[in-house]
């Protein structure tokens, strides 16, 4: 029995044993390094974000 749980010694990170040696991020697994941005994956880096704001053309006259 692991120290850390049923899942220590496969895992340095943590008890979620397999999962966790995937990724350098935390315990996600092979989820974490798909994203730059954090441990949530494919998710993260799906929608761009305009440094706009969604809105439409803002007129200098009036709204």
């Amino acid at each position: 029995m692991s120290p850390l749980g049923p899942g220590g010694p496969v895992s340095p990170w943590s008890p979620w044993g397999p999962a966790a040696p995937v990724s350098p991020l935390g315990p996600a697994g092979p989820v974490a390094p798909v994203s730059p941005l954090g441990p949530w994956g494919p998710v993260a880096p799906v929608a761009p974000v305009s440094p706009l704001a969604p809105r439409a053309p803002v007129s200098p006259l009036a709204p």
